[in-house]
């Protein structure tokens, strides 16, 4: 499997930490964004992606892994930009995951996959054992959810941390560059962001915890907050971006029927439950 390791990235949203790209052909397609407004589909990340999935860029899993090793104690790195954890489709490859999870040992990464992992299916089971053995290893693979939902599904599993798409109004609006080098300048104060995004739910449906990526409201970075790197209760949220209308129907239609809102509204807002505690005390 074909696989660039980036020194030090360029991404004003990681920040300057490692971070790697993983060819296209390790991604499941029956992901919900796959070919449908996935991110890594557009922009500068794209290209780059193109170019490893093509082999002209990269090299292999091996050479990746000893770059990985090479990291100093503790460093914080980025697994897969764009791309999944390594294997073809929707099963998860033992072999190079266990090579990666000694590279890393000592390390610490930010890892997300859009593999199966739900049902009785062999391929299923399977990809639970192998990503469960690299959390208890060190080695920690963030589960990605289509919505707050499919999120719960993920957590009730018990197994790793989730993280979720969210709506697109999550986010502190935004003057947008096309390329990330430069970071997207802010078009609302963060008061005006709290004050706007205050009647949005912060539970998923079984009353998980939703905290929003800082990244889409602040200036902090992959390398300054470093919480997907950590095994945790609370479900991570990342407002929908790049194609986000596009993102937005893709999660809408997953597992809400249709015509119902994914957005949850039924639940407690934050607004609500600081009210609640204002008037306990």
């Amino acid at each position: 499997m074909n696989v660039l390791f980036i020194p030090i990235s360029q991404n004003a949203k990681t920040g300057p930490i490692p971070a790697s790209i993983v060819e296209r052909a390790s991604c499941w397609p029956g992901c919900a964004l796959y070919e449908n407004g996935c991110y890594a589909e557009a922009g500068a990340l794209a290209m780059h992606w193109d170019r490893v999935s093509r082999g002209l860029a990269g090299g292999s899993w091996s050479e990746f892994c000893a770059k990985v090793a090479a990291l100093r104690p503790r460093r914080l790195w980025r697994y897969a930009q764009a791309g999944d954890l390594p294997g073809y489709g929707p099963q998860i490859d033992g072999t190079p995951l266990g090579e990666l999870v000694a590279a890393n040992a000592g390390k610490n990464v930010i890892a997300f996959t859009h593999k199966p992992v739900l049902g009785d299916n062999a391929v299923a089971v399977e990809n639970r054992r192998l990503i469960a053995a690299a959390i208890k290893a060190g080695f920690t693979i963030n589960l990605s959810a289509d919505n707050p939902a499919h999120a719960d599904r993920l957590a009730e599993l018990g197994i790793a941390p989730v993280v979720t798409v969210l709506a697109r109004d999550y986010a502190r609006r935004t003057v947008r560059h096309r390329f990330k080098r430069r970071r997207d300048e802010w078009a609302e104060t963060i008061g005006e962001w709290r004050d706007r995004t205050a009647s949005l739910p912060r539970y998923t449906p079984a009353g998980r915890r939703i905290a929003v990526c800082p990244a889409t409201y602040s200036d902090a970075t992959c390398k300054t907050c470093g919480a997907c790197a950590r095994v945790r209760d609370a479900v991570i949220g990342f407002p929908a971006h790049g194609a986000w209308r596009q993102v937005e129907a893709a999660m809408a239609a997953r597992d809400v029927p249709a015509e119902e809102t994914w957005a949850f509204r039924e639940h407690r807002t934050m607004a609500e439950v600081v009210a609640e505690g204002t008037v306990a005390a």
